[in-house]
């Protein structure tokens, strides 16, 4: 995968899992519009003596404005959210009761389906929309309520029915697809980043993975004094195990020993293919000696341990540099050094650690 197609990739996932702050800012330009048309209609309803109509426009005005700037302070997106639907819910109610300008209020309620799927989800979308319909039901069948201050014949009343559950059902069937393709997208981007950090044959962490968690590892040394060491291993003679065996065999000798890597590391530690039949070992809060007997076990247990492919033993050893972050003076020294000693490993005859592991009469840890 190329630089350029990781790095679109990246801005895929980045500007689909950012959609939650675009919601909240349709809201915002959602709530100054609303504000603004309810205070001119509320004007308008003042000039022409409707006072108890305006009153309530101009109350729903300042409770949409006030809840703007609270979350401009707060940045509490759901508190925001959950605020809206509630005004924007009560003001419809107000205007299906009240019957609005020309008893036309109820006409607004149109708007009311999609937009609370697309701000509250399809789940909690579904119970408000709910709970508003059986509301309208209540002010449709009991006209004679105190709150309720105008008529709607039977004729309006199932045509509005049959049209408002044909926006709902759209709307719905709508957003879920929105949404169904949403969760597409991110698992598409996820599985894309995933590859760009992963090795397709071993599913070690890459090169490019394991230099970022290097530099994570390096700067948490630098600012916690927390040491951490390195193991650079390679499979010795891995030309001739390909050449003696097929291509294929030479595959799983590195998807076997990419298995050991991690069976043998623990939690912390990070095993990656570092190119070829070269791995990497990464070992926070770990000292040199540490990691030479972690790399001297390793080195014994695949020397005892011949892999069996299409009924053939094939026996592999590997050459070890070990380096700890306490012999280097920065990260790329490191590297450098754990390559040096790798190399040494290979000239003086392979299936070795260096540093030389020396053990003592009694015992087998490294000195």
């Amino acid at each position: 995968m190329t630089e350029r197609n990781r790095k679109t990739n990246f801005h895929l996932l980045s500007a689909v899992l950012d959609e939650e702050a675009k919601v909240v800012s349709v809201i915002k330009a959602l709530a100054y519009a609303a504000s603004f048309m309810s205070f001119a209609i509320g004007v308008k309803s003042w000039l022409w003596s409707h006072t108890a109509h305006a009153s309530a426009l101009f109350l729903f005005c300042a409770l949409m404005l006030m809840n703007v700037i609270s979350y401009n302070r707060t940045l509490n997106q759901q508190l925001f959210k959950t605020l809206f639907l509630w005004l924007v819910g009560l003001l419809f109610l107000y205007l299906i009761a009240g019957g609005g300008e020309s008893n036309t209020g109820i006409l607004w309620f149109y708007v009311f389906p999609p937009f609370v799927f697309y701000v509250a989800g399809l789940r909690t979308g579904s119970w408000m929309l709910i709970i508003m319909v059986a509301l309208i039901a209540i002010i449709f069948r009991f006209p004679e309520l105190p709150w309720v201050r105008t008529v709607y014949n039977l004729d309006f009343q199932l045509r509005f029915a049959a049209t408002v559950s044909f926006v709902s059902v759209f709307a719905f069937v709508m957003d879920h697809s929105r949404r169904k393709a949403r969760q597409e997208l991110i698992n598409m981007a996820r599985l894309y980043e995933k590859a760009a950090r992963t090795d397709e044959l071993t599913q070690l962490p890459n090169r490019r993975d394991m230099q970022q968690q290097l530099e994570k590892e390096y700067f948490r040394y630098k600012r916690h004094g927390s040491h951490f060491s390195v193991i650079l291993l390679d499979i010795d003679h891995f030309k001739m195990i390909n050449d003696t065996y097929g291509h294929d065999a030479g595959d799983f000798v590195l998807m076997k020993i990419s298995e050991l890597l991690v069976n043998a590391c623990r939690k912390m530690d990070m095993a990656a293919r570092w190119g070829g039949e070269e791995f990497l070992i990464q070992l926070p809060d770990t000292s040199l000696v540490q990691a030479l007997t972690l790399a001297e076990r390793l080195r014994k247990s695949i020397e005892a341990s011949p892999l069996q492919y299409k009924n053939q033993d094939i026996s592999y050893t590997i050459s070890c540099g070990v380096c700890s972050i306490s012999q280097a003076k920065d990260l790329a020294s490191l590297l450098k050094q754990a390559d040096v000693n790798l190399y040494q490993a290979k000239i003086k005859g392979r299936n070795m650690v260096i540093p030389l592991v020396v053990q003592k009469a009694s015992e087998d840890e490294p000195v």
